[in-house]
C-alpha cells in the first residue's frame, strides 16, 4: 500500500509540478464549462434557436472569414491536381526535425490553401473541406511567406471567398525562429501557416462548448495541410506552442481574447 501510495504522490507532482492543489482549477474549470447538461442545453447553446429564427444571422454565418478589401488581392492560382494515394501521404508523412532553405512553387502553395480550407460551392451553400461545428468556420489562415516563388516575404491573409491572400505586412525572420521556440528547426523555412480563431464566430451560437469545437476544427486544418505537404513532397511540421503575444504582435489585428492564433504550420524544404 505504501508503494502504491507514494507512487500516486509521485505522479501527483508530475501533473501538476510545483503548483498547489486547488479547488479553482483553470484547466479543470475549462473542462467543466464546456460540458453539456441535458438540464441546461436551452442557456448552455444560447444562439441556437435565435440563429435558426433569423435569416440575417444565417447570411452572416454562410461568411465567415476576416476581410481585407481594403488592401490589394494577390489572385492564387488553381490547385495542383494531388496524384497520390491517402495511405502512401498518411505513411510518409513526418514532422520534420530542419529545412534547407529552398523555396516552393506558388502553385504548391495555393494547393494547400485552398484544398485544406478553402471554399467549396455545393447546393446547400459554401462550404469547406473539413467539417465544422454548424459549418460556422471559425478560423483563418494567416501566411508567413518566406521563400515562396512569386511571393515576396512577409505576412499576408488568405481569403478563402476571393481565392487569393492579402498581404498584411513586413516580419523578421530571426523574430519568428525565436517566437515558435525551435530556432534551429524552423530556420530556412519556406512559409509557416498561423491557424487563427476567431472564437465569437461560433460562441454566439453555442457558448462555452464552442471552444472545444474550434479547436478540434483546428485539428481537421492541419491534418488537411500535413497530408497535402506530404503528397506535395514539402516538409512540414504542426506546432502547438510559441510565444503568444509576441506572435500575435508580429500579425496584428488580435486582441488575444475574440480571436487569438492557436495552431501553426512551418513548411518547406
Amino acid at each position: 500500500m505504501e508503494n502504491i501510495e507514494r507512487h500516486a504522490t509521485n505522479l501527483v507532482d508530475v501533473v501538476y509540478g510545483n503548483e498547489a492543489l486547488r479547488f479553482d482549477d483553470p484547466s479543470e474549470n475549462w473542462l467543466e464549462a464546456t460540458k453539456i447538461y441535458r438540464k441546461s442545453m436551452a442557456w448552455d447553446a444560447p444562439g441556437v434557436s435565435g440563429l435558426l429564427r433569423s435569416e440575417t444571422l444565417q447570411k452572416i454565418a454562410t461568411h465567415a472569414s476576416k476581410r481585407f478589401d481594403d488592401l490589394p488581392l494577390i489572385p492564387l492560382p488553381n490547385p495542383l491536381d494531388i496524384n497520390v494515394s491517402l495511405d502512401e501521404a498518411i505513411n510518409n508523412r513526418r514532422s520534420v526535425e530542419s529545412f534547407n532553405g529552398g523555396s516552393v512553387s506558388l502553385e504548391q502553395l495555393s494547393t494547400v490553401l485552398q484544398k485544406s480550407y478553402g471554399l467549396v460551392e455545393r447546393p446547400e451553400g459554401p462550404r469547406r473541406p473539413i467539417p465544422s461545428g454548424g459549418a460556422l468556420y471559425p478560423l483563418d489562415l494567416f501566411i508567413v511567406i518566406n521563400k515562396v516563388d512569386s511571393l515576396e516575404k512577409g505576412i499576408y491573409h488568405f481569403d478563402p471567398y476571393r481565392k487569393g491572400l492579402v498581404k498584411l505586412g513586413e516580419y523578421s525572420e530571426v523574430d519568428f525562429t525565436k517566437i515558435m521556440l525551435q530556432e534551429d528547426a524552423v530556420q530556412d523555412f519556406s512559409f509557416a501557416v498561423v491557424v487563427s480563431a476567431s472564437f465569437w464566430r461560433s460562441r454566439f451560437k453555442y457558448g462555452h462548448r464552442s471552444y472545444r469545437f474550434v479547436f478540434i476544427e483546428a485539428g481537421h486544418v492541419m491534418q488537411n495541410m500535413i497530408l497535402l505537404s506530404t503528397a506535395l513532397n514539402i516538409n512540414s511540421r504542426p506546432y502547438g506552442g510559441f510565444v503568444d503575444d509576441e506572435l500575435m504582435n508580429m500579425i496584428g489585428g488580435y486582441n488575444g481574447v475574440d480571436d487569438a492564433p492557436i495552431y501553426t504550420l512551418v513548411a518547406g524544404r
